[in-house]
Protein backbone atom coordinates (compact mmCIF):
# COMPACT_ATOMS: atom_id res chain seq x y z
CA UNK A 1 0.00 0.00 0.00
CA UNK A 2 3.06 2.27 -0.08
CA UNK A 3 2.71 5.10 -2.56
CA UNK A 4 5.58 6.40 -4.67
CA UNK A 5 5.90 8.55 -7.73
CA UNK A 6 5.99 6.86 -11.12
CA UNK A 7 8.96 8.93 -12.24
CA UNK A 8 11.09 7.64 -9.38
CA UNK A 9 10.17 4.05 -10.19
CA UNK A 10 11.01 4.49 -13.87
CA UNK A 11 14.46 5.87 -13.06
CA UNK A 12 15.21 2.95 -10.77
CA UNK A 13 14.05 0.34 -13.25
CA UNK A 14 16.14 1.83 -16.04
CA UNK A 15 19.29 2.40 -13.99
CA UNK A 16 22.21 0.40 -15.32
CA UNK A 17 20.34 -1.55 -17.96
CA UNK A 18 18.55 1.04 -20.07
CA UNK A 19 15.24 -0.84 -19.88
CA UNK A 20 13.29 -2.76 -17.27
CA UNK A 21 13.84 -6.51 -17.23
CA UNK A 22 11.28 -8.87 -18.66
CA UNK A 23 8.59 -10.08 -16.26
CA UNK A 24 8.55 -13.83 -15.48
CA UNK A 25 5.90 -16.27 -16.72
CA UNK A 26 4.23 -19.19 -14.94
CA UNK A 27 2.57 -22.16 -16.63
CA UNK A 28 -0.55 -22.64 -14.48
CA UNK A 29 -1.52 -26.32 -14.58
CA UNK A 30 -5.17 -27.33 -14.71
CA UNK A 31 -5.96 -29.55 -11.73
CA UNK A 32 -7.51 -32.93 -12.50
CA UNK A 33 -8.90 -32.94 -8.96
CA UNK A 34 -9.41 -29.93 -6.73
CA UNK A 35 -7.08 -29.74 -3.72
CA UNK A 36 -8.60 -29.70 -0.26
CA UNK A 37 -8.21 -26.23 1.26
CA UNK A 38 -6.77 -27.16 4.64
CA UNK A 39 -3.47 -25.28 4.66
CA UNK A 40 -1.35 -28.42 4.45
CA UNK A 41 -0.75 -28.45 0.69
CA UNK A 42 -0.42 -32.24 0.71
CA UNK A 43 -2.90 -33.07 -2.05
CA UNK A 44 -1.69 -34.91 -5.14
CA UNK A 45 -2.81 -32.01 -7.33
CA UNK A 46 -0.05 -29.80 -5.94
CA UNK A 47 2.67 -32.24 -7.05
CA UNK A 48 1.80 -31.33 -10.66
CA UNK A 49 2.15 -27.58 -10.08
CA UNK A 50 5.58 -26.04 -10.67
CA UNK A 51 7.08 -24.14 -7.77
CA UNK A 52 8.01 -20.47 -8.04
CA UNK A 53 10.22 -18.45 -5.71
CA UNK A 54 9.64 -14.97 -4.35
CA UNK A 55 12.65 -12.65 -4.28
CA UNK A 56 13.55 -9.26 -2.83
CA UNK A 57 10.94 -6.88 -4.25
CA UNK A 58 13.56 -4.15 -4.74
CA UNK A 59 16.24 -6.36 -6.33
CA UNK A 60 15.79 -6.64 -10.09
CA UNK A 61 18.62 -9.18 -10.09
CA UNK A 62 16.43 -11.56 -8.09
CA UNK A 63 18.19 -11.74 -4.73
CA UNK A 64 16.64 -13.88 -1.98
CA UNK A 65 15.67 -12.77 1.52
CA UNK A 66 16.78 -14.55 4.70
CA UNK A 67 13.33 -16.14 5.16
CA UNK A 68 12.38 -17.48 1.71
CA UNK A 69 8.93 -17.92 0.21
CA UNK A 70 7.70 -20.35 -2.44
CA UNK A 71 4.30 -20.62 -4.12
CA UNK A 72 2.28 -22.80 -6.47
CA UNK A 73 -0.85 -22.02 -8.52
CA UNK A 74 -3.50 -24.30 -10.05
CA UNK A 75 -6.83 -23.79 -11.80
CA UNK A 76 -9.96 -25.67 -12.80
CA UNK A 77 -13.46 -24.84 -14.02
CA UNK A 78 -14.45 -23.37 -10.66
CA UNK A 79 -11.45 -21.79 -8.94
CA UNK A 80 -7.96 -20.38 -9.05
CA UNK A 81 -5.87 -22.08 -6.33
CA UNK A 82 -2.84 -20.75 -4.45
CA UNK A 83 -0.37 -22.39 -2.08
CA UNK A 84 2.23 -20.26 -0.28
CA UNK A 85 5.00 -21.71 1.91
CA UNK A 86 6.94 -19.28 4.11
CA UNK A 87 10.04 -19.90 6.22
CA UNK A 88 9.61 -17.92 9.42
CA UNK A 89 11.26 -18.27 12.83
CA UNK A 90 8.61 -16.12 14.52
CA UNK A 91 5.08 -16.42 13.10
CA UNK A 92 2.91 -13.65 14.48
CA UNK A 93 -0.04 -11.42 13.71
CA UNK A 94 -2.57 -9.32 15.60
CA UNK A 95 -5.12 -8.19 13.00
CA UNK A 96 -8.26 -10.32 13.15
CA UNK A 97 -10.98 -8.26 11.42
CA UNK A 98 -11.67 -8.39 7.70
CA UNK A 99 -10.03 -5.48 5.86
CA UNK A 100 -7.75 -4.58 8.78
CA UNK A 101 -4.45 -3.12 7.58
CA UNK A 102 -2.74 -6.49 7.28
CA UNK A 103 0.13 -5.07 5.23
CA UNK A 104 1.50 -3.46 8.40
CA UNK A 105 2.37 -6.91 9.80
CA UNK A 106 3.10 -10.39 8.38
CA UNK A 107 1.09 -11.16 5.26
CA UNK A 108 1.04 -12.70 1.79
CA UNK A 109 -0.61 -10.81 -1.05
CA UNK A 110 -2.06 -11.67 -4.46
CA UNK A 111 -2.61 -9.06 -7.18
CA UNK A 112 -4.60 -10.05 -10.29
CA UNK A 113 -5.06 -8.03 -13.49
CA UNK A 114 -6.74 -10.42 -15.98
CA UNK A 115 -6.62 -8.20 -19.07
CA UNK A 116 -3.17 -6.80 -18.25
CA UNK A 117 -4.03 -3.16 -18.91
CA UNK A 118 -2.88 -1.94 -15.47
CA UNK A 119 -6.41 -0.84 -14.57
CA UNK A 120 -9.26 -2.39 -12.54
CA UNK A 121 -7.27 -5.06 -10.73
CA UNK A 122 -7.81 -7.11 -7.57
CA UNK A 123 -5.76 -7.40 -4.38
CA UNK A 124 -6.14 -10.11 -1.72
CA UNK A 125 -4.08 -10.39 1.48
CA UNK A 126 -4.01 -13.17 4.09
CA UNK A 127 -2.19 -13.18 7.43
CA UNK A 128 -1.25 -16.03 9.82
CA UNK A 129 -4.59 -15.61 11.63
CA UNK A 130 -6.36 -16.30 8.29
CA UNK A 131 -7.66 -12.73 8.32
CA UNK A 132 -8.56 -11.35 4.90
CA UNK A 133 -7.98 -7.96 3.31
CA UNK A 134 -9.48 -7.62 -0.17
CA UNK A 135 -9.69 -4.61 -2.43
CA UNK A 136 -10.38 -3.60 -6.00
CA UNK A 137 -8.25 -0.81 -7.49
CA UNK A 138 -9.22 1.37 -10.44
CA UNK A 139 -5.53 2.08 -11.08
CA UNK A 140 -2.33 2.23 -8.97
CA UNK A 141 -2.39 4.59 -5.98
CA UNK A 142 0.53 6.57 -7.41
CA UNK A 143 -1.56 7.26 -10.52
CA UNK A 144 -4.58 8.54 -8.58
CA UNK A 145 -6.26 5.17 -8.14
CA UNK A 146 -9.50 4.63 -6.26
CA UNK A 147 -9.97 1.65 -3.95
CA UNK A 148 -13.21 -0.33 -3.52
CA UNK A 149 -13.03 -1.90 -0.05
CA UNK A 150 -16.67 -3.03 -0.28
CA UNK A 151 -15.48 -5.89 -2.51
CA UNK A 152 -15.79 -8.83 -0.10
CA UNK A 153 -16.06 -11.95 -2.25
CA UNK A 154 -16.63 -15.37 -0.77
CA UNK A 155 -13.62 -17.62 -1.11
CA UNK A 156 -11.88 -20.34 0.86
CA UNK A 157 -8.55 -20.08 2.67
CA UNK A 158 -6.73 -22.03 5.36
CA UNK A 159 -3.54 -21.59 7.37
CA UNK A 160 -1.09 -24.15 8.73
CA UNK A 161 1.63 -23.04 11.15
CA UNK A 162 4.77 -25.07 11.80
CA UNK A 163 5.35 -23.69 15.27
CA UNK A 164 3.43 -21.55 17.75
CA UNK A 165 1.54 -18.48 16.62
CA UNK A 166 2.27 -15.28 18.56
CA UNK A 167 4.90 -16.83 20.82
CA UNK A 168 8.34 -15.32 20.29
CA UNK A 169 9.88 -17.44 23.06
CA UNK A 170 10.23 -20.46 20.77
CA UNK A 171 11.58 -20.90 17.24
CA UNK A 172 9.02 -21.62 14.50
CA UNK A 173 9.71 -23.19 11.12
CA UNK A 174 7.16 -21.26 9.10
CA UNK A 175 3.58 -21.13 7.87
CA UNK A 176 1.49 -21.96 4.82
CA UNK A 177 -1.53 -20.44 3.09
CA UNK A 178 -3.86 -22.39 0.84
CA UNK A 179 -6.65 -20.61 -1.03
CA UNK A 180 -9.39 -21.24 -3.60
CA UNK A 181 -10.69 -18.13 -5.36
CA UNK A 182 -13.90 -18.75 -7.33
CA UNK A 183 -13.99 -17.20 -10.79
CA UNK A 184 -17.28 -15.58 -9.84
CA UNK A 185 -15.40 -13.38 -7.36
CA UNK A 186 -13.84 -11.53 -10.29
CA UNK A 187 -17.16 -11.01 -12.09
CA UNK A 188 -18.07 -8.01 -9.97
CA UNK A 189 -20.13 -4.97 -10.90
CA UNK A 190 -17.94 -2.67 -8.79
CA UNK A 191 -15.24 -2.61 -11.46
CA UNK A 192 -14.87 -4.26 -14.85
CA UNK A 193 -11.98 -6.43 -13.71
CA UNK A 194 -12.32 -8.95 -16.53
CA UNK A 195 -12.75 -6.46 -19.43
CA UNK A 196 -13.94 -9.13 -21.84
CA UNK A 197 -11.65 -11.93 -20.65
CA UNK A 198 -13.33 -15.33 -20.44
CA UNK A 199 -14.38 -16.89 -17.12
CA UNK A 200 -13.28 -19.52 -16.53
CA UNK A 201 -10.19 -18.81 -18.61
CA UNK A 202 -9.32 -20.90 -21.64
CA UNK A 203 -6.08 -22.84 -22.10
CA UNK A 204 -3.51 -20.46 -23.52
CA UNK A 205 -5.04 -17.34 -21.93
CA UNK A 206 -2.51 -15.01 -20.28
CA UNK A 207 -3.22 -12.83 -17.26
CA UNK A 208 -1.01 -10.42 -15.34
CA UNK A 209 -0.43 -11.37 -11.71
CA UNK A 210 2.03 -10.83 -8.90
CA UNK A 211 2.58 -12.49 -5.52
CA UNK A 212 4.07 -10.69 -2.53
CA UNK A 213 5.02 -11.24 1.09
CA UNK A 214 5.81 -8.94 4.00
CA UNK A 215 7.93 -10.60 6.68
CA UNK A 216 8.29 -8.49 9.84
CA UNK A 217 11.22 -9.56 11.99
CA UNK A 218 10.89 -8.87 15.72
CA UNK A 219 13.17 -8.70 18.74
CA UNK A 220 11.70 -8.45 22.24
CA UNK A 221 8.27 -7.88 20.71
CA UNK A 222 9.35 -4.90 18.56
CA UNK A 223 9.68 -4.93 14.76
CA UNK A 224 13.36 -4.51 13.90
CA UNK A 225 13.38 -5.28 10.17
CA UNK A 226 11.05 -5.92 7.25
CA UNK A 227 11.60 -8.17 4.25
CA UNK A 228 9.36 -7.47 1.25
CA UNK A 229 9.30 -10.20 -1.39
CA UNK A 230 7.74 -10.53 -4.85
CA UNK A 231 7.50 -13.14 -7.55
CA UNK A 232 8.24 -10.45 -10.15
CA UNK A 233 10.50 -7.82 -8.51
CA UNK A 234 9.60 -4.17 -8.93
CA UNK A 235 12.78 -2.24 -8.09
CA UNK A 236 11.20 -0.41 -5.14
CA UNK A 237 8.85 -1.38 -2.31
CA UNK A 238 5.61 -0.56 -4.10
CA UNK A 239 3.35 -3.53 -4.70
CA UNK A 240 0.91 -1.54 -6.84
CA UNK A 241 2.91 -1.70 -10.08
CA UNK A 242 0.87 -3.75 -12.56
CA UNK A 243 3.45 -2.96 -15.23
CA UNK A 244 5.79 -5.26 -13.27
CA UNK A 245 3.30 -8.10 -12.71
CA UNK A 246 4.33 -11.49 -14.05
CA UNK A 247 2.41 -13.53 -16.64
CA UNK A 248 0.05 -16.31 -15.56
CA UNK A 249 -0.38 -18.68 -18.53
CA UNK A 250 -3.23 -21.17 -18.25
CA UNK A 251 -2.15 -24.66 -19.32
CA UNK A 252 -4.53 -27.27 -20.65
CA UNK A 253 -3.50 -30.47 -18.87
CA UNK A 254 -2.30 -31.61 -15.47
CA UNK A 255 1.23 -32.45 -16.52
CA UNK A 256 4.42 -31.39 -14.82
CA UNK A 257 5.81 -28.23 -16.41
CA UNK A 258 8.65 -25.96 -15.45
CA UNK A 259 7.91 -22.32 -14.55
CA UNK A 260 9.85 -19.39 -15.88
CA UNK A 261 10.73 -17.98 -12.49
CA UNK A 262 12.94 -15.00 -11.85
CA UNK A 263 16.17 -17.05 -11.83
CA UNK A 264 15.47 -18.16 -15.42
CA UNK A 265 14.56 -14.66 -16.58
CA UNK A 266 17.73 -13.28 -15.00
CA UNK A 267 19.83 -15.86 -16.83
CA UNK A 268 18.19 -15.01 -20.13
CA UNK A 269 16.99 -18.59 -20.71
CA UNK A 270 13.82 -19.18 -22.75
CA UNK A 271 10.66 -20.42 -21.10
CA UNK A 272 9.99 -24.14 -21.51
Amino acid sequence: MIRIRTALLTCLLMAGGGVAQEAPAYQCVRAAEAPEIDGNGGDLAWTHAPELHLVDVEDLAGGQHSRPTTAKILWDEDNLYFLFTMADADVWSTYSNRDDQLYEEEVVEIFIDPDGDGLNYAEIEINPLNTIFDLLLSRPWADGGRGFAQWDPEFFSAIAIDGTLNDSSDADDGWRVEMALPWTALATELLDVMNGQSLPPQPGDRWRLNLYRFERIRADGAITAAEASAWSPVGVTDFHRPDRFGWLVFAAAATVVEPQDWARVKAGAPAR
